[in-house]
């Protein structure tokens, strides 16, 4: 998708909180009834009380009876299910299309991520330009003066009424098979009536997602353009199709992002056999999840990868949009907290310089530009020169830490502050416990709360 400057450098690598992480999943199970759930019974007042009379005194037959009702009622549920489910996806699928259509129309995506992500989502590609060509013979009677200039003018010409047909369908001519007199002489002096036949290659172009779609289209205007020109005594024959010219890319503004006519779902195949009749519906169901699923990966996997440019947050806000009109799950909020650390270090070294040197190298256990499951956030640090002094026990050396963390699952600014500092002062804990050290202050403070600059396609 579109690679335009980003706002910021990040890593590209996910932030896991390892108490407050949570997964996302499809809303399929409150959309599709419940799944598997059974199906609720008829209401009473749809059962007629037997009276004495029409009593039924079989019990084998009537229980039957009343197995026939339950089959039909649960294959009717299962077939309306499947119905439903399949309904579902195919308006998922037009909207998302439509989406992406919008979204590459006003450049916020480049052309190569929005058929990429067509392509991932199974869904129908971009439509491009096709040339269609064929080898045909023309034939027509025009008047000339002699069969010589009939034939010159042949070589190079064809009649006016092939230039002005819409669609547009060119015709140009490659070499003269023949010019006879026309048995109708016609009635301008000086002038003798030929019919002239012509090999010729007639081309037209047409916009399709396929190449098979793009021949049948072509064919359909080169068949009704031969209807009209024989009425004007033009008569093409022998067509012989040769390969499609192309494709080559249309225009994002003249891409016809209308939605089509909505109807109906036509299921085919619904069976009366139960067993059947509940894998279809599963099956329906699952391919409904599945593009649930590649959708939300697949918007993550850009925001993830900086394929779509822009500062974080806001291109950020533009895909949760995105995924919140199609009724996804929107993306996991976070609070971005920086946490600030002032501590004491006692160390043996026999300069200033040697001190810090040391301290540097003690401190990088604590340092990374890689948030992973482990520890969930950027760290580094620095040691005060002007504030280093030297004792009878070494050398006391006063150093700056700094950890950048986005924290979920934290409902107030306070809490995520707590969990902040409880986070910066376990990992100092875990670098320094066998170092003689002080630790004087560790704050953290809200920078903001927004969306997670840490998304996993395959989690989130």
């Amino acid at each position: 998708m579109h690679h335009l400057p980003p706002g910021g450098t990040r890593a590209d690598h996910r932030n896991a909180d390892p108490t407050g992480r949570r997964a996302h999943t499809g809303a399929l199970v409150g959309e599709a009834s419940g799944g598997r759930s059974a199906q609720p019974a008829a209401p009473a007042s749809s059962v007629e009380p037997l009276s004495d009379t029409n009593r039924c005194t079989d019990g084998n037959r009537c229980g039957a009876a009343i197995t026939d009702v339950s089959l039909t009622a649960r294959l009717r549920a299962l077939h309306a299910e499947t119905i439903a489910a399949v309904e579902q996806r195919q308006t998922l699928a037009t909207k998302a299309r439509s989406g992406l259509i919008t979204a590459l129309q006003d450049r916020l995506i480049c052309r190569p991520g929005c058929e990429d992500a067509l392509a991932t989502w199974g869904l129908q590609p971009l439509p491009q330009r096709w040339a269609i060509c064929a080898a045909a013979q023309l034939s027509h009677i025009r008047s000339h003066v002699d069969q010589q200039e009939a034939r010159e003018q042949a070589r190079f010409g064809v009649p006016d009424e092939l230039r002005h047909l819409q669609p547009a369908m060119a015709v140009y001519p490659r070499h003269v098979i023949d010019v006879a007199p026309a048995t109708d002489a016609g009635d301008q002096p000086g002038l003798r009536r030929y019919r002239i036949t012509v090999q010729v290659t007639i081309q037209t172009w047409v916009t399709a997602t396929s190449e098979a779609d793009a021949y049948k289209a072509g064919r359909a205007i080169v068949g009704r353009h031969l209807s009209a020109l024989a009425d004007a005594g033009i008569v093409i024959t022998a067509l012989t199709w040769q390969a499609a010219d192309g494709p080559s890319d249309v225009p994002a503004n003249e891409i016809d992002n209308a939605p089509p006519a909505s109807g109906s779902a036509q299921v085919t195949g619904l069976t009366a056999d139960l067993t059947a009749a509940t894998a279809a519906r599963d099956a329906a169901v699952q391919r409904l999840t599945d593009l649930k699923r590649s959708i939300r990966a697949r918007a993550i996997r850009a925001l993830v990868d900086e394929e779509i440019g822009g500062i974080y947050q806001h291109t950020a806000e533009r895909v949760d949009r995105f995924l919140a009109d199609l009724g996804l799950d929107q993306l996991p909020r976070a609070h971005h907290l920086t946490v600030a650390a002032e501590l004491t270090l006692r160390l043996a070294a026999g300069t200033t310089r040697e001190a810090c040197d040391t301290a540097r190298g003690l401190m990088q256990a604590a340092t990374t530009s890689s948030p992973d499951e482990s520890r969930p956030w950027t760290a580094y640090g620095w040691a005060v020169p002007e504030y280093v002094t030297a004792d009878e026990h070494g050398w006391r050396i006063t150093w700056q830490h700094e950890y950048e963390m986005w924290l979920r699952g934290r409902s107030t600014a306070h809490e995520a502050t707590a969990a902040a500092e409880a986070f910066a002062r376990a990992d100092l804990d875990r670098v320094l416990a066998d170092i003689d050290h002080h630790v004087i202050t560790v704050a953290a403070s809200v920078e903001a709360l927004g969306i997670d600059l840490y998304l996993d396609p395959d989690r989130d």
